[in-house]
């Protein structure tokens, strides 16, 4: 667990940012409206979106949620970059956020790159085929089946790449539930699971908005085989992992960006301590 601002300890039901944990909830949230049959993971967005954006053509909705569409990320442009450090708590337009994206070079489409900009995209994919917001939608198809309280994802469309504030029991709760198949179906799992190589030390494979983590950060390798989840950067660092059997669970928070390797080193040894106890 982490601390608050006054240096108190946080209890497991004390809510916090969670940054782009996010990303797990909202794409299971996506297989699901897969499985309604609303949309079909290599379908083409452009059509679904609400404006007539020039993406390239095609992004799917697969490379969408496991970084492989090629889009350049707003947080690579300085002027937001600069803009988000003087407000990070700033809502910011969704449309606005990926017109940023586009005004950068594109990357090779196909292969593995981080970018909050993704998912983005598929918050406003969601919210063009449900009519609602990802927050309303996370809560009548995820939050209130899984009794998951204490988590909501206030906002537009943007705060699909990060903007979940959650407590720790009821991120290991979705974890558990996901990784023991009572969320999505089998086929969808299947799906979410599917790894392409990630290229950075954060993760060794990224799924369908989920990681298979061997390591942190290069700190410490896993005693007891790759476990999955997210980590979550931002004004905060969350470390929220869970056994592929869905057995045990690790959910660690600190109120800070943790930069450092000692840091990381730290987190890494109470990450392993939990899940391979």
């Amino acid at each position: 667990m982490g601390v608050d601002a006054s240096g108190r300890s946080l209890q497991p039901s004390a809510p916090f940012a969670a940054a782009s944990v996010t990303k797990t909830f909202v794409a299971a949230l996506m297989l699901l409206l897969v499985e309604d049959g609303l949309v079909g993971l290599d379908d083409d967005v452009l059509p679904r979106l609400p404006r007539n954006f020039e993406l390239p053509d095609p992004v799917t909705l697969r490379s969408l949620l496991n970084h492989t569409s090629g889009m350049p990320d707003y947080f690579e442009d300085a002027g937001f970059l600069r803009a988000w450090r003087r407000g990070p708590e700033r809502e910011w337009d969704p449309h606005q956020l990926v017109e940023i994206s586009l005004a950068l070079s594109r990357r090779e489409p196909g292969l593995f790159r981080y970018a909050n900009v993704n998912y983005v995209l598929v918050g406003l994919v969601i919210e063009a085929l449900s009519g609602r917001t990802v927050g309303d939608m996370l809560r009548e198809r995820l939050l209130d089946p899984l009794a998951l309280d204490g988590t909501q994802l206030p906002g537009t469309a943007s705060a699909a790449a990060g903007g979940l504030v959650a407590t720790a029991d009821d991120i290991a709760r979705f974890l558990a539930a996901l990784l023991a198949g009572e969320i999505a179906s089998p086929r969808s799992l299947r799906e979410i699971l599917s790894t392409v190589r990630s290229d950075w030390p954060e993760s060794q494979g990224y799924g369908l908005g989920i990681e298979r983590v061997e390591s942190l950060m290069g700190s410490g390798v896993s005693p007891c085989g790759g476990a999955w989840g997210h980590i979550g950067l931002g004004r905060a660092t969350t470390v929220a992992l869970t056994t592929a059997d869905a057995t045990r669970q690790v959910v660690l928070t600190a109120n800070s960006m943790v930069t450092s390797e000692d840091a990381w080193a730290a987190l890494s040894r109470a990450t392993w301590a939990v899940l391979c106890s």
